[in-house]
């Protein structure tokens, strides 16, 4: 812990460059771009708490989507990868049981009085919430948490499909547990951050999004037993061989509306399960799936139907995309993006909104995404939830300069990053 003031003046003397080229990689320009968004998020908590304070700077990872569309919160497998884009927070304790947090690019200053407790009225689908619920999380799992004052800076844009959301939880919970001493292992403080995006927060998310966040480097998941979820964790340095980039095209279109999207896939989902008797697909074996298909058909709707097929389809899919990466098959392993790129459309439909036909980014991206690459050992899918977001490429070297620039020219300048995944998950960095 140190003095802000201070603290700024010695990571711009270069003193704490071997704790950003553990996060953020040893390119010379990429440590000078931090060094100075630190400073900058040290100057502007300066601005809204006060100088003097002593603080500790905290950062958390966005997450690129693998494998496993939609198929954690029906107890199947995931696959995700951390990535550099992340989200970094200073914060000092403070000692009237307030948390005030303020987050570049929002104009309001949230201030939960954590006396309150509960959810509040008119605060969910709001980042208090997820404050709010987050607290609420550490005091069930019998932690005292205590006030404290922070200022985010986050460079994984809000619904872009590399889970923002995912990144503010973390960064919060990993507030909590470096300023208060509460020494909750990754996996629990992601258990605790998904109880707030479901229960406060109003949104059905599964658990692998933070578990990445929280944990980093390429994690396979099993969910079978949601509440304690079986990780293997592979190295971030076996995803890309030689010569291949991984590409997260930002199309542009946001996440925000679309909260009933999302938890349709997953209502369709379990009524299909429910049917069968179960809770959720996971429950279910396939082979009584399929012998029920024409009264489910009846009763669920065809698009639940489809749905569930797609379930089936990309958790055998996310499985055999594990052991490709375990055994250093990329081929094999982008011959299954593909085939999940496809289910998204046929199956899962969650690349287009259906009541919104006019926009299409995401179907754009992905067949300008098939018009250059197809014919190369690279690869195309869509990621995260869908109907708006983002879409990723395993871009060889040879087309990367045509592909970046031809994204950008449809999209924009800026709208194409070329991504390097990350080690470490949420941590406090200095």
């Amino acid at each position: 812990m140190a003095n802000s003031a201070q603290l700024r003046n010695e990571i711009a003397a270069g003193k704490w460059d071997d704790k950003l080229r553990a996060l953020y990689g040893d390119a010379a320009q990429e440590i000078c771009r931090q060094r100075a968004r630190y400073c900058a998020a040290l100057e502007q908590f300066e601005l809204y708490f006060g100088p003097g304070r002593q603080v500790q700077v905290y950062s958390a990872p966005g997450r690129a989507e693998l494998g496993g569309n939609h198929t954690d919160h029906q107890h199947g497998y995931g696959l995700a990868a951390a990535v550099t884009l992340d989200l970094v927070a200073v914060a000092a304790h403070n000692t009237d049981g307030y948390v005030r947090v303020k987050s570049r690019g929002f104009n309001k200053l949230d201030v939960i009085d954590l006396t309150v407790e509960g959810p509040q009225e008119g605060e969910s689908t709001h980042s208090a919430s997820l404050i709010r619920g987050i607290a609420e999380g550490f005091r069930a799992a019998g932690k005292a948490v205590g006030g404290f004052d922070a200022y985010t800076a986050s460079d994984v844009l809000r619904g872009s499909g590399l889970s923002s959301s995912a990144a503010f939880e973390m960064g919060m919970a990993a507030i909590w547990n470096g300023e208060y001493g509460c020494d909750l292992a990754p996996a629990e403080l992601a258990k605790i951050c998904q109880y707030a995006e479901n229960t406060y927060f109003g949104k059905p998310s599964g658990l692998l999004d933070q578990l990445t966040s929280a944990v980093g480097g390429i994690i396979f998941a099993d969910f079978a037993d949601p509440q304690q979820p079986v990780l293997e964790k592979i190295h971030a340095d076996g995803l890309l061989p030689p010569g291949m980039s991984l590409c997260v095209t930002d199309t542009r279109g946001s996440h925000s509306e679309l909260t009933g999207e999302f938890a349709a896939i997953r209502q369709e989902m379990e009524q299909i399960a429910a049917f069968l008797g179960k809770k959720v697909l996971g429950q279910v074996t396939e082979s009584a799936f399929w012998a029920a298909l024409p009264a489910l058909r009846k009763a669920c709707g065809d698009r639940a139907v489809l749905r569930a097929i797609h379930y089936f389809e990309e958790n055998a899919r996310t499985l055999a995309q594990r052991d490709a990466l375990q055994a250093g098959q990329f081929d094999a392993f982008a011959a299954l993006v593909l085939e999940s790129g496809r289910a998204s459309f046929a199956l899962c439909q969650n690349v287009y909104c259906s009541t919104d036909v006019r926009h299409q980014g995401l179907s754009v991206a992905l067949a300008l995404s098939q018009s250059i690459l197809q014919g190369s050992t690279g690869a195309w899918r869509m990621q995260g939830g869908g109907f708006a977001g983002t879409i990723q490429a395993y871009v060889p070297q040879s087309l990367l300069e045509r592909y970046h620039s031809e994204i950008e020219r449809i999209f924009g300048k800026g709208s194409c990053y070329i991504l390097r995944l990350r080690e470490q998950g949420a941590v406090k960095v200095i």
